[in-house]
């Protein structure tokens, strides 16, 4: 009987440390951004990608991670050479001085289709 009512006076106080700090909530806010442009290179050595927007022209390097999600626009996962020169969309969130990118989603590249109709004329002799 003494055993019993030890081990519940040992149990009793730890399960009332726990129940109070579950009760503690913490919020935190994280910002993650986005930013399109063309794959311009891909440094393994370094875990830097650096992309070429559009416009305006500008070159933008950003730090990776094993944390890094690399996706094709279905969602499925890519290698890190697949994106090379690609166009992407990647989401970063700044640590410190350096953007750290959590994503890169390649998109599809836009086939512009152009359509000639030629007619030529052939004289009869």
């Amino acid at each position: 009987m003494r055993k019993l009512v030890l081990k519940a006076l040992i149990v009793l106080p730890l399960a009332l440390g726990v129940s109070a700090s579950a009760g503690e909530r913490r919020e935190e806010t994280v910002t993650t951004t986005t930013y399109s442009g063309t794959v311009s290179e891909v440094s393994p050595s370094s875990s830097t990608i650096v992309l070429k927007s559009d416009s305006p022209r500008q070159v933008v390097e950003y730090v990776y991670n094993d944390k890094t999600e690399w996706l094709d626009s279905a969602g499925n996962r890519v290698t890190v050479e697949k994106v090379k020169h690609q166009p992407v969309t990647i989401y970063y969130k700044q640590d410190g001085d350096q953007m750290v990118v959590t994503k890169v989603v390649t998109q599809k590249p836009r086939v512009i289709e152009k359509e000639t109709t030629t007619t030529r004329t052939m004289d009869a002799e």
